[in-house]
């Protein structure tokens, strides 16, 4: 299996955490970690540090940190531990650059991360951990320049990762922008002051597609999303996305293969689930989860 030679993901699972639950002071002597927050609340101890957590924050644990959390508030989080094989990338991380909370403007790059090793864990590929090894490195390279760049040592930096899904087409922000919206061919022809034929042949040129396809494409992906990341229900889903709940369940069926409901619950299988990338690691030094500790 093809593994990246200088930073190896050995572990990733996304872990809900009930109000009031917590897990106890512990310390990893051979591997890092990375505490993603999806939503929620609480607090997190490093060393003698202690800091809030927060939604769309990240926070990063160096390998011989002592290091608790607790969870005030019923909690989504995506925890990722891994190997640095490279000197000079461990150095850089085990310096301040990354000690505090990292705030993310745009989560796609980690919940892609875990998307792709869900999809390794069903269907595997032995160019997909070597894809997720890159991916991190990427994102937590790129965290380090921002840091690097900051004009203020203090200040919270946005990591931005352009979204792959979305080209830099005007059209496209628009449909994103208001994707919750029920809008017709019309409707973004009128908005551009393009004829409505124009526009489609701007898209079969660009995009390879029609308008109102590509916006379904959109409205599917954002609703995978919605599935896989929160608790909402396949009607506020629907709605979210901008259609009718039996269209919506229609489509997705149709364009997907299964209904919302069984995607979902295909996604829920790997909750909470080891999905161990590098086949010797042990769990042997993650502590249990403390439930209801403040109960």
């Amino acid at each position: 299996m093809l593994r990246d030679n200088q930073l190896r993901i050995i572990w990733i699972s996304r872990i809900d955490y009930e109000k009031n639950s917590a897990v106890e002071s512990h310390v990893h002597d051979s591997f890092y970690q990375l505490l993603f927050v999806i939503d929620g609340e609480g607090t997190i101890k490093m060393d003698e540090n202690s800091f809030i957590l927060q939604p769309q924050h990240a926070y990063f644990i160096p390998k011989g940190c002592v290091h608790s959390f607790r969870f005030t508030q019923d909690s989504m989080t995506i925890d990722l531990k891994f190997y640095i094989m490279c000197k000079e990338l461990e150095n850089l991380l085990q310096s301040n650059h990354c000690r505090k909370p990292l705030y993310i403007s745009n989560v796609n790059e980690v919940k892609n991360l875990f998307k792709l090793s869900t999809q390794n864990l069903h269907k595997p590929n032995e160019l997909l951990p070597f894809r997720i090894d890159a991916g991190f490195k990427a994102f937590l390279l790129s965290i380090l320049v921002e840091r690097e760049y900051s004009k203020r040592e203090n200040e919270l930096n946005s990591y931005s990762v352009e979204n792959e899904f979305h080209p830099d087409f005007p059209f496209v922000e628009y449909m994103t922008q208001h994707i919750q919206s029920k809008i017709s061919l019309e409707d973004i022809a009128k908005y551009f002051n393009f004829h409505p034929h124009y526009l489609i042949e701007i898209f079969r040129k660009e995009l390879g597609t029609t308008p109102m396809n590509f916006l379904q494409r959109l409205r599917l992906e954002k609703s995978k999303e919605y599935l896989e990341f929160t608790n909402l229900s396949i009607t506020e889903i629907s709605d979210l996305v901008g259609l009718t709940p039996p269209y919506f369940s229609r489509l997705f069926r149709d364009r997907i293969g299964i209904s919302p409901s069984e995607y979902r619950e295909k996604t829920r299988t790997v909750i909470g689930k080891d999905i161990v990338l590098e086949q010797d690691f042990s769990l042997g030094e993650q502590p249990a989860i403390l439930q209801n500790l403040l109960s």
